[in-house]
């Protein structure tokens, strides 16, 4: 049985670049613009603070838009919103606000709280692993 020769071909050849759209296409500035408008949703899995990283017990999913140069960060189930003039920023401002409810809910005994706060208790209760 013979074999026909192999040709070799290059994994890469800088001399060409990749062709236009292939893993290096961009999004245009006005694109970027119209989803940050409309949001788009990230998972948190951890919020550092000054003396301890928290590490979520299931990812926090963030809702992040952009309106009038502000950054929003929000999670509906936590009612909570963090707002920035950066993604970092926001999300930073998100970070301490589920931090201080965490810390004020687990304080709370349970027939101190009705309505959506004993839903929410219940959710800052299991929010971290600790």
């Amino acid at each position: 049985m013979t074999s026909a020769a192999r040709e070799l071909v290059s994994t890469f050849d800088p001399s060409k670049p990749f062709p236009v759209e292939t893993g290096k296409g961009r999004m245009t500035d006005e694109d970027f613009q119209k989803y940050m408008s409309h949001g788009y949703s990230t998972p948190l899995w951890a919020i550092p603070s000054k003396r301890k990283r928290y590490k979520v017990s299931k990812p926090i999913k963030l809702r992040i838009h952009i309106e009038d140069d502000n950054y929003f960060v929000e999670n509906e189930s936590l009612v909570v919103i963090g707002i920035g003039q950066s993604v970092t920023d926001a999300i930073d401002d998100f970070g301490k606000q589920v931090i201080h409810f965490y810390k004020y809910y687990n304080k709370l005994s349970w027939d101190k709280v009705t309505g959506d706060a004993e839903r929410l208790k219940r959710i800052y209760e299991t929010l971290f692993i600790d």
